[in-house]
């Protein structure tokens, strides 16, 4: 009658290494650096090292930058959409290197725009700010960026496209994530 109790300490230690590898095998939270943190940019966040997320910045906010760690902005807005366009001027006088690639809405969602975006991200930066109006678009080409270049499951696929702010556009960013 002994047995059960000493089956109990084995299960209960399996268990907790079960639980203890579990842990680790999602994605990593979303802090944001305290440099970055402090300009306050709407719907940031830091999901990968050297990689910050963001909604549109104010102009006070775009010239914190390089004291923030940012040396390159990859901007997903079009050039004449609302509280746009000044980007460019503005990082060049700051010293950024700034590319623009204008991603609309669901319709721009492509493969030919994900591997830009990959390109974009591929040629060395301490400090890469990627940002749109909200960050949707933002989440949603790094969603895909994961699938179709990096291999994640759809699932991982899409934790990483909401942890870099992707919203509105889930739905049609699962529908091709698991195409």
């Amino acid at each position: 009658m002994n047995r059960p109790r000493q089956r109990t300490p084995r299960l209960t230690a399996l268990l907790a290494v079960l639980l203890a590898a579990g842990c680790g095998a999602g994605p990593a939270p979303s802090t944001v650096p305290k440099p970055f943190a402090g300009l306050g940019i709407a719907h940031s966040s830091s999901p990968m090292p050297g990689i910050h997320c963001s909604g549109q910045p104010s102009t006070d906010q775009f010239d914190g930058l390089p004291a923030a760690g940012i040396d390159r902005v990859i901007c997903l807005r079009p050039p004449g959409e609302e509280g746009t366009g000044w980007e460019e001027e503005r990082a060049k006088a700051l010293g950024l290197r700034f590319v623009r690639l204008p991603i609309q809405g669901a319709q721009d969602l492509t493969e030919a725009n994900v591997r830009a975006l990959d390109e974009a991200l591929a040629s060395s930066s301490d400090g890469t700010l990627l940002c749109c109006a909200s960050s949707n678009r933002v989440g949603a080409l790094m969603a895909l960026r994961a699938r179709q270049l990096q291999g994640k499951s759809p699932e991982e696929a899409l934790a990483i496209g909401k942890a870099c702010g992707l919203t509105k556009l889930e739905p049609q960013v699962k529908g091709l994530v698991h195409r």
